[in-house]
């Protein structure tokens, strides 16, 4: 039987294997040492505005929130948090843009970035088309703030949130309670004499409608919706006509059924007839706001300087 014997392992060689492997090693730091980007604090705001003004507004968000976890002592974190909700706002996200704002103003109260969410508070509700709760954060806005500008701004904005809402007589009022100092400021006085031709608006008496809608198509006719007023009177009247004839035939079953389906047409004709005056009168309010808005432009910035951060925002209500 062969043996074998050990070999015996050199002080050189084992000197030898160690200083490859700490080579292999320090190569490996080395790379490391490349790939890592240090992640400072104006480096990742930087990047969450640039998402921003990508308008890539998903990312943008979660670069603010990324920013707010690394740096919670940067005294930019309250205008950081506000652009959280403004990049919720601007991805139409407006029930998380609403919370957001609704969080900012219950913790600051009426600080920079409390004042700038109550403004987008109102905002999120009027894309809701819920004027009544924009309507109410704006007038709590106002009690809780003593500065007069601040105020005049406040009552701005309810002027067009009432517009909107189609409260003509509070729009008014609204405006007139600007100071006069700022009436000109925000063009009030031409604003409330344009104002005045509301009561000129065409409008459509739903009663009327329905009156006229006894013959088929008559309200729809009122309204100005031709097609429709055809289409109702001929469906009708094939229904009318052919229950009548079922019944004058003796087919009672056919002419129960006609008649039962002409009364649901017939009805349908007067609730559309009835509802197409609303729409009607609708249109043309909107149609008058739109006019106004396009007029007197509603752009409004609130530059407040805080910490040497200059919070800008456009306002078109």
């Amino acid at each position: 039987m062969r043996t074998f014997q050990k070999l015996p392992i050199s002080l050189f060689s084992i000197f030898f294997v160690l200083s490859i492997l700490l080579l292999i090693c320090d190569g490996f730091q080395a790379v490391s040492a490349q790939n890592l980007i240090e992640i400072s604090v104006d480096r990742q705001l930087d990047y969450a505005n640039y998402c921003f003004e990508s308008q890539d507004y998903t990312a943008a968000a979660a670069e603010y929130k990324k920013f707010i976890y690394l740096f919670p002592d940067d005294e930019r974190v309250d205008h950081v948090d506000y652009k959280i909700g403004m990049a919720y706002f601007y991805d139409k996200s407006y029930p998380k843009a609403l919370n957001q704002f609704t969080r900012i103003l219950d913790q600051k109260g009426p600080t920079d970035t409390g004042i700038l969410s109550a403004f987008m508070i109102s905002r999120c509700y009027q894309r809701f088309l819920n004027y009544s709760s924009a309507i109410a954060n704006l007038l709590y806005l106002k009690q809780v703030t003593a500065d007069t500008d601040l105020t005049d701004k406040i009552y701005y904005h309810l002027g067009w949130l009432y517009l909107e809402s189609g409260d003509f007589g509070r729009a008014r009022n609204a405006f007139s309670n600007i100071t006069i100092a700022n009436q000109s400021v925000y063009n009030t006085i031409n604003l409330k004499i344009d104002l005045t031709a509301h009561t000129q608006i065409p409008q459509k008496n739903p009663i009327t409608a329905g009156i006229l809608s006894i013959i088929p198509g008559g309200g729809y006719l009122y309204c100005g919706r031709y097609q429709d007023a055809l289409t109702a009177f001929l469906v009708n009247s094939v229904f009318i006509y052919g229950a009548y004839e079922s019944f004058d035939e003796g087919l009672y079953a056919i002419g129960g059924m006609m008649a039962v389906i002409e009364l649901g047409f017939y009805s349908g004709n007067i609730y559309g007839g009835v509802s197409s005056a609303y729409k009607f009168n609708q249109r043309k309010q909107n149609e008058f706001v739109q006019r106004l808005k396009k007029k007197f432009t509603a752009n409004l910035s609130l530059n407040i300087k805080s910490n040497n951060i200059l919070l800008g925002m456009t306002y078109h209500f």
